[in-house]
């Protein structure tokens, strides 16, 4: 092996190659979306069309597994619905998993369970009520971080009101709640709609899957949305933002007025939430490579120019505005086969607001 020295019997030459210096950063994916809903199989579908992930990059693949959705009023197939919407907002990659009508939350438990296992970023069940969504994606969230694997959420807010919609918020700093419904035309019914507030989470979810993990969705437009189902003023824009609720708004185009979480505190922007993220991602990626190699002073170092080069590259694509990297092991540290590495970091923010001061003279 090119990393010890052969048994030293007979006379030659020994070599050792020591390759941690060569160790990089990969890529890391910030955008892949999984979603769970009801469907049907497509005629000629493989016949693990329903109850198996697949990743899907357009409607065109979608149709290869899943037959069109019903007319809303029936509202039993409703996966293909949610897809449009992801698809037609920007999203790229996209890990879905079908289940049949009728499906419990136990059966989207596991579907999401499933969708775990897969590289997701985002994860959304837009046909869910938002206190089922709730029930499943949340608990979800915990045990993918929990195991080393970050993602966020979003969740369409359902109720009729500002005052109801802000009652469904459950302080989460990995969950966006999104209002109002959106307008969309109805193959099925041949007549344009009105989807439940809970389907604004497939829009959303899309938009932010085709940014940046330091390009906030605040003020962006959905490509994919030309009306809203319901227009609200301004004081109850102001409401729902005080709310920590992300609401939509008919301003040139159908925008995020604001994309925060229902936390708020440290990780109102969801931007915030993300650059973290990827920061974990990219330095558990880099990290894993020296797993098992020699805890020395020469080796922590090539850790340490690996997850340098990492950070340096988020700085350059202004995720970071700076950071303090460190990478130690004292003798009891080696001992236990245990490396240090301490990361301060200064995330980037977006602008939010710009105040302007007129003098006149």
């Amino acid at each position: 092996m090119e990393d010890s020295f052969a048994e030293q019997i007979v006379p030659g030459t020994f070599i050792r190659v020591q390759a941690e210096g060569l160790i990089a950063p990969k890529g890391v994916s910030f955008g892949n979306v999984g979603i769970v809903g009801t469907a049907a199989a497509a005629v000629g579908a493989p016949s693990n069309a329903l109850g198996a992930t697949h990743i899907i990059g357009s409607m065109e693949d979608a149709a290869k597994l899943y037959g069109a959705s019903d007319a809303l009023s029936a509202g039993t197939l409703n996966l293909m619905r949610a897809l449009s919407l992801l698809f037609a907002n920007g999203a790229r990659t996209v890990y879905s998993h079908g289940v049949a009508t009728g499906a419990t939350n136990t059966v989207f438990d596991t579907a999401v369970a499933e969708l775990l296992k897969e590289d997701v970023n985002i994860l959304i069940a837009p046909e869910l009520s938002t206190t089922n969504a709730k029930l499943v994606l949340q608990p979800a969230l915990e045990t993918a971080e929990n195991s080393g694997r970050d993602m966020i959420s979003v969740i369409g807010a359902d109720a009729a009101t500002p005052t109801l919609i802000k009652a469904q918020v459950t302080a989460n700093k990995r969950v966006l709640l999104a209002t109002p419904g959106v307008r969309v035309y109805d193959g099925a019914a041949d007549a344009m709609v009105t989807l439940p507030g809970n389907y604004t989470a497939a829009a959303v979810a899309g938009l932010i899957a085709s940014l940046a993990p330091q390009s906030s969705p605040t003020n962006k437009v959905l490509p994919g949305v030309v009306e809203l189902g319901r227009r609200y003023s301004y004081g109850e824009l102001k409401d729902l933002l005080n709310g920590n609720v992300c609401p939509l708004e008919d301003r040139q185009g159908i925008r995020v007025v604001r994309g925060i979480t229902t936390e708020g505190a440290a990780f109102s922007q969801i931007t915030t939430r993300r650059i973290v993220d990827f920061a974990k991602a990219g330095i558990r990626q880099v990290s894993g490579a020296f797993i098992g190699r020699l805890n020395n002073d020469r080796v922590r170092k090539a850790l340490r120019g690996a997850i340098d080069s990492f950070l340096t590259t988020m700085v350059i694509d202004e995720a970071l505005t700076g950071y303090q990297l460190e990478v130690t092991a004292t003798r009891a540290d080696e001992i236990a086969g245990r490396c240090v590495v301490n990361v301060s970091m200064q995330p980037t923010f977006s602008i939010d607001y710009i105040r302007v001061t007129l003098a006149l003279s």
